[in-house]
């Protein structure tokens, strides 16, 4: 197989996957056929095939191959995993609820005693149904990725994406030890005034209630969700839809995934936003995330590589796409497009920063969790699961979610590095056009050229071409420290 044949068909299944992954993923098909795409392209996951991507000199192509093998493999357990959850409910005080609407459920409800007798219903659920077949999958990459000589799974997955698993882990260690004090003092702050409990009462079941901010929805309502993107991207001098090539699911939808995700099925033509609705600012942030997704792969310049456009290192897309959500958080943001006076976008701009802060921490918490995951038996992981996300969230994690919180081929270390990406690239933008940046055309003509480059530059390199310094976590502790102290 030559190079051209082989970025062709690439391409051509990238583009097929990715439509099965918006249709199945929005709930506008019932039955995926994962299995089905990837049959008809098994020439790309022979040996052949893996010889010429390794030969290309194209780091991101290498990768994409690997992974197909990988996609492949394991797509039989998609399928398993997607069909069980379109299916699965659990009973709570004698009602039903699917099993996808019980993190809405959980965002929603004020009712603590529920919300926990809920989360416990769903982690007993998924245990069940669920772990089984994530074992089976975990076991099936690290034999494919054994079969490559590169080493264990972790040595394998770090030297494919370029990225020192290991230091990450420590940095993430670090943060963790450094932000403590801050947080602690913030979420107790937080809790007595949200929900009145202290912290040492927290469970996993409150962390969506207590920074759902449901008292400032009136600001965000779900009708002007698109309309005040678009306004704000217009500021910046920037088409939200590129043209047309970004397309929006924003309806409520039975058996659409709880999780909003971007589906750039050809990239740049062609890129889906979904959402499925919990109400109020979670859902702006939410939007802008997946917008910054989706205005990034819209944006490639067509002429690039299909590797450079559709794969290479994901910490790049996901950068962007906290670059657009992280303006939400901010208080100039929250009064420009949420119409909130003073006070309230500061008491709100805390909350935020807040939650904000909780997801770092438990990010980092999975990567130090992950990197032992992989290097041990993971049927055994399930206390230790427990302790280092409990201890970094300060919510008590339950120990059935030990497999089900596992993203696979450590995309916990593309966000990680993403939170760093994101950061330096605001800080540089705020040095360059100030504060309120996320308005100023400049600025949008700054970032519509990065997002052109697509993701071939790996993020460390990216991060040290725009702002001359390494990928650390020391301006986004600073920025939460503003907000927090």
């Amino acid at each position: 197989m030559n190079l051209e044949t082989l970025q062709d068909r690439s391409e051509a299944l990238y583009e097929e996957l990715s439509r099965e992954y918006y249709l199945t993923g929005s709930g506008l098909k019932a039955d995926p056929e994962f299995q089905s795409i990837y049959d008809r392209y098994t020439d790309l996951v022979t040996d052949e095939a893996l010889a010429t991507a390794r030969a290309s000199n194209s780091a991101p192509l290498f990768e994409w191959a690997v992974d197909l093998r990988l996609g492949r493999l394991v797509a039989r357990f998609e399928e398993r995993q997607f069909m069980w959850e379109q299916e699965a409910t659990v009973q709570v005080n004698g009602a039903t609820v699917p099993y996808l609407r019980v993190p809405l459920e959980l965002a929603n409800s004020p009712d603590r005693e529920y919300r926990i007798a809920l989360d416990e219903a769903r982690v007993e659920a998924g245990a069940a149904g669920l772990n089984e077949v994530r074992a089976e999958r975990f076991a099936a990459e690290r034999g494919a990725l054994d079969a490559l000589g590169m080493g264990d799974y972790v040595d394998t997955v770090g030297a494919l994406g370029g990225i020192d698993l290991d230091a990450l882990g420590v940095a993430a260690a670090r943060f963790l030890e450094w932000s403590a004090p801050m947080y602690d003092d913030s979420l107790a702050r937080l809790a007595k005034r949200r929900i009145g409990v202290s912290l040492g009462d927290l469970v996993r079941a409150d962390s969506p209630w207590l920074f759902r901010a449901d008292q400032f929805d009136g600001a965000f309502p779900p009708d002007r969700l698109v309309e005040a993107a678009s306004g704000q991207m217009r500021e910046m001098g920037l088409d939200a839809t590129r043209g047309g090539r970004v397309r929006f699911d924003t309806e409520e939808r039975e058996g659409k995934q709880p999780r909003a995700f971007c589906a750039p099925v050809r990239v740049p033509e062609e890129v889906y936003v979904v959402l499925r609705p919990r109400g109020g600012h979670t859902d702006y942030r939410t939007f802008w995330h997946e917008l910054g997704h989706a205005m990034h792969f819209a944006s490639a310049d067509p002429g690039l590589p299909f590797a450079t456009r559709c794969a290479g290192d994901n910490s790049v897309t996901e950068g962007f796409a906290m670059l657009w959500d992280h303006v939400t958080l901010d208080t100039g943001w929250l009064k420009r497009y949420g119409g909130l006076g003073a006070r309230d976008a500061c008491d709100l701009a805390f909350e935020l920063a807040v939650a904000e802060l909780f997801l770092l921490r438990r990010y980092a918490a999975k990567m130090v969790y992950e990197l032992e995951f992989h290097r041990d038996e993971p049927a055994d992981m399930g206390p230790r699961y427990v302790e280092l996300l409990s201890d970094a969230t300060r919510f008590r994690y339950l120990e059935g979610d030990h497999l089900l919180d596992v993203d696979p081929g450590f995309y916990v270390a593309r966000y990680l590095r993403a939170w760093q990406l994101e950061a330096g690239i605001a800080n540089t933008l705020v040095e360059q056009f100030d504060d309120d940046w996320y308005r100023n055309p400049r600025a949008g003509s700054v970032v519509q050229e990065l997002m052109g480059r697509g993701q071939g530059d790996p993020a460390d390199q990216l991060a040290s071409e725009f702002t001359g310094g390494p990928l650390t976590f020391d301006q986004a502790a600073s920025r939460l420290e503003s907000v927090l102290s």
